[in-house]
């Protein structure tokens, strides 16, 4: 049975403006949406979900009323019913007035087997990567994760963090400045950071390149895996390796019949079965595709959903050794899920999870626990998070 919650998380949110029916997100940093004065509350953007040591569902999220970074855990009662612990990170006024700057976007979260978040986040003010630690409910360490090449910096969009087999974090990010693909390291004391793509190798001379968008890092048995847009090819791309040791290869150009030659937007990574799977938009076509394969190897490329504007905000999980996909229908504002299915024509069936009297599907996750699965999304029409539990 599914029981489906909805919650306001605290106040607050600020990001790039979310525009209803485009299926796309304007990257514009510096304009952020309205906020109605009579009910300033605006939180959930840029959301990341893990679960605590308990199986509590946890979240990270871009708190827009405040521009600051906000954290919360779900318990549940006997009745299946959940309540949220909100706890403020940073970027909050501080006691004395003072404001630290916009902090908490492109957030990813996650928990150590010692049961402490981890989350990386950008610093819009300063154009920083930035990464907050919990040691205990309401203790929080933060500081920078990433830096750039040069003396001046803006660093830290679409960040993607991961633990390694140390438990320690990984976190893949988007150079904005240099226009690249960079990862940072956790190593005991703070983070380093190094190139992962530059973009030169695979740009035409008379071109300048501009890799690392979107990036989505998976750890799979002590192998490091970014699927990232190269913006100026319009292709998705692999890094496949660990620090100082990177193969860098094309997955999907769209130059097949039914591509747009614009691919690799919003992608997400599964391994199944020995195989990678990465789901990631179509962006000519606002098409949800899945491509699966192996590195080095040949990928098969497959429509999930044709639907318009499809595919943005693709978030992946497994079930019983058979892979889903969550995405957002930009045309009807609605979260959409995608399950592999062999009786279906295309191999998967899709349907609509939720949208109806709100725009839901923008910024979403999903964790897995066991035989429960949590999904979580941004609501824009009512300007918080929506919950959902599956059994």
């Amino acid at each position: 049975m599914r029981a489906r919650l909805l919650h306001t998380l605290l106040t607050g949110l600020a990001c790039s403006t979310l525009l209803a029916g485009c299926g796309c997100r304007d990257e514009n940093l510096n304009v952020r949406p309205d906020i109605p004065e009579e009910d300033p509350n605006d939180v959930g953007q840029w959301l990341s979900m893990d679960l605590m040591s308990d199986g509590s569902p946890a979240v990270s999220y871009y708190d827009n009323s405040k521009g600051a970074l906000g954290f919360a855990v779900g318990v549940f009662d006997d009745a299946g019913d959940i309540a949220w612990r909100t706890e403020q990170v940073d970027g909050f006024p501080a006691d004395n007035g003072l404001d630290p700057g916009d902090r908490g976007l492109y957030t990813s979260l996650a928990v150590d087997g010692q049961n402490q978040a981890w989350i990386s986040y950008y610093d819009a003010s300063n154009g920083s990567l930035r990464y907050a630690q919990r040691s205990a409910e309401g203790e929080w360490e933060t500081g920078i994760a990433g830096t750039g090449s040069g003396p001046t910096s803006d660093v830290g969009w679409f960040s993607s963090l991961a633990l390694n087999s140390a438990d320690e974090p990984v976190i893949a990010f988007y150079d904005v400045l240099d226009a690249q693909l960079r990862i940072s390291y956790f190593n005991g004391g703070g983070f380093s950071s190094e190139v992962v793509d530059d973009g030169s190798a695979d740009t035409p001379a008379e071109s300048d390149p501009d890799v690392g968008r979107y990036s989505r890092l998976m750890i799979h048995e002590g192998t490091e895996y970014i699927a990232y847009y190269d913006a100026a090819q319009g292709n998705l791309k692999l890094a496949t390796g660990s620090s100082g040791a990177w193969n860098i290869e094309l997955v999907d150009d769209g130059s097949d019949e039914l591509g747009s030659g614009d691919v690799g937007a919003w992608p997400d990574l599964a391994m199944v079965g020995g195989e990678l799977l990465i789901a990631y938009q179509d962006i000519g076509n606002g098409d949800l595709r899945l491509a699966r394969g192996s590195t080095g190897s040949s990928w098969t490329v497959k429509i999930v959903d044709n639907g318009t504007e499809v595919g943005a905000d693709a978030r992946m999980f497994v079930n019983g050794g058979s892979p889903g996909v969550y995405y957002f229908d930009g045309y009807n504002n609605d979260l959409k899920l995608a399950v592999e299915d062999s009786d279906s024509e295309n191999g998967w069936k899709t349907e609509t999870l939720a949208g109806e009297g709100a725009a839901l599907g923008f910024h979403i996750d999903t964790v897995t626990d066991g035989s429960k699965r949590y999904v979580a999304c941004y609501d824009f029409t009512n300007r918080n998070i929506w919950f959902d539990r599956a059994e």
